[in-house]
């Protein structure tokens, strides 16, 4: 018998499907454990049903025996599906196939003969298109020919928070419901806490690549804490619940794992080099509770579905949103017995405000410029009890108004906030000096490198400059890389000081 769709399922269907037909490419984004596979196999059903050949990708082993077998449910015994896996010799003439991408990177001569299927991408955050950044993904979609696709994901942005609509793949985003919503609902777990160790690692100076801290410093740093893991745990977590822990890296997982079972506590490691046999073998042992605690320092990150997961602990910084909801989507899925799920957290993570909390609703844009929590909350440690509590929400900016628009903002005030604040109210600021026709409305010229395009276009005519100039302002900004235009925009906010 087939899923029944709940709601907001058919909704997302529903548009990316008119989308596909309409001749774009739909991101559909729904959290963590809301059925992304469910609206996948619809999909499918949907393509078959018109007579179009489907061929769906992921990237790893756990993912595509789980897409296979919600695929395998919803459309029935009687069709055959095909899977492009390590060591398979598939039919390339089903009308559904499985493939994982690494395996299909592999076998690109292969692919051709799925030309003018219908794409479905399960983790699309991963498809980059752009001609500079050759990926097995791209690859791989640019070898399969595919008439229309359709991506799905929980965090549709890269590893640096921003958003996909520059990568080339999508050109619309659909957006399921807020999580909060959901987890009201019963559809995801409706409690949790957030316990911050006093045991911490600082994020502070420690060196980011590819939009998240560098391993080797947090290896470094984390043999402060190592005798705190599993005292912390058995201190703040009742009952020994099931426990993901994240470690800094793959020595670092077996390392907990020992120091966990040296505690009376069943647990294991599991890695990417690991045989599939060995680590499915790890997860079933987790999964039917002969496990306690599994520990990885990747693996767990993406498509894990284990919803006996009452625990994430963290003993390594986070600062990536997208690595963040995905990781805390590890214990958030709803099962018997399981009212609450907890974040043990050994590191600073838990108080930076652009991560939010997990039920907080992010504003996922397909262009944005940096994915962020629509409110920003401070957070505090109760010293008493370790638990994390609200204080209050953070103001993006604190500023004085005077009739409809921004007049002053207070320097103190600008250089508290987060630099994709800043930029966006400096650029407000502009505008109502272009309106005003202030006399120092020059001094922005200097600064060309943050203003939007909504600001050039503007600030031409009202300087009296040749035109055409603020189109070539905007071809000359895309040159610039998204660090450059962070570091331009601290510089900006140092120098205003009384200027504002």
């Amino acid at each position: 018998m087939p899923f029944q769709l709940r709601d907001y399922q058919t909704r997302l269907t529903d548009a990316g499907d008119a989308a596909m037909l309409d001749g774009r490419r739909p991101l559909l984004q729904s959290g963590t454990g809301t059925g992304k596979s469910v609206v996948l196999a619809e999909l499918a059903l949907r393509a078959l049903a018109r007579g179009e050949r489907v061929v769906v990708i992921c990237h790893r082993d756990t993912i595509h025996g789980h897409l296979v077998k919600a695929l395998r449910y919803h459309l029935g015994p009687s069709e055959i599906i095909a899977n492009i896996v390590s060591g398979s010799k598939p039919r390339l003439d089903r009308r559904v196939t499985v493939g994982m991408v690494p395996t299909m990177a592999r076998r690109l001569h292969c692919l051709s003969a799925f030309k003018d299927c219908t794409l479905l991408i399960d983790e699309a955050h991963h498809l980059d298109m752009r001609e500079k950044n050759s990926t097995t993904w791209q690859r791989v979609v640019q070898a399969l020919q595919p008439k229309m696709y359709c991506g799905l994901s929980a965090t549709p942005v890269r590893p640096d928070g921003k958003g996909l609509g520059d990568a080339g793949a999508f050109t619309v985003m659909i957006k399921g419901p807020p999580i909060a919503e959901m987890m009201r609902k019963g559809n995801l777990c409706k409690r949790y806490e957030i316990i911050a160790s006093k045991h911490s690692i600082s994020s502070k100076g420690i060196p980011k690549t590819r939009g998240d801290y560098s391993q080797s410093e947090m290896e470094r740093r984390v043999v402060a804490i190592n005798g705190h893991i599993v005292s912390d745990w058995l201190e703040f977590i009742p009952g020994r619940l099931p426990t993901i822990c994240v470690a800094v890296s793959v020595k670092h997982a077996y390392e907990v794992a020992e120091m966990y079972r040296n505690a009376g506590v069943a647990a294991e490691a599991v890695e990417g080099t690991m045989p599939k046999e060995k680590s499915r073998a790890i997860f079933n042992r987790f999964q039917s509770g002969k496990t306690t605690v599994l520990v990885a320092c990747c693996m767990v990150d993406e498509g894990l579905d284990v919803p006996e997961a009452a625990v994430l602990q963290l003993t390594r910084n986070v600062d990536s949103i997208r690595l963040w909801k995905q990781l805390m989507g590890r214990v958030m899925r709803p099962a018997t017995g399981k009212d609450c799920f907890y974040l043990l957290d050994h590191t600073d993570s838990w108080m930076k405000p652009h991560l939010g909390l997990p039920d907080q609703e992010v504003d996922w844009q397909l262009n944005s410029e940096m994915a962020e929590p629509i409110k920003r909350l401070k957070l505090v440690r109760n010293e008493e009890t370790s638990r994390v509590e609200v204080e209050g929400e953070i103001g993006e900016v604190e500023v004085e108004t005077t009739g409809a628009r921004m007049e002053r903002i207070t320097p103190d005030l600008l250089a508290q906030a987060h630099p994709v604040v800043a930029r966006r109210l400096l650029n407000e600021r502009c505008r109502w000096e272009v309106e005003q026709r202030a006399p120092g409305l020059r001094r922005w010229l200097n600064y060309l490198d943050v203003l939007e395009d909504e600001t050039l276009k503007v600030l031409e005519p009202a300087l009296g400059l040749q035109p055409g100039w603020a189109q070539g302002q905007m071809m000359l900004r895309m040159l610039l890389s998204p660090a450059q235009r962070l570091a331009a925009t601290k510089r900006l906010q140092r120098s205003w000081g009384g200027a504002i």
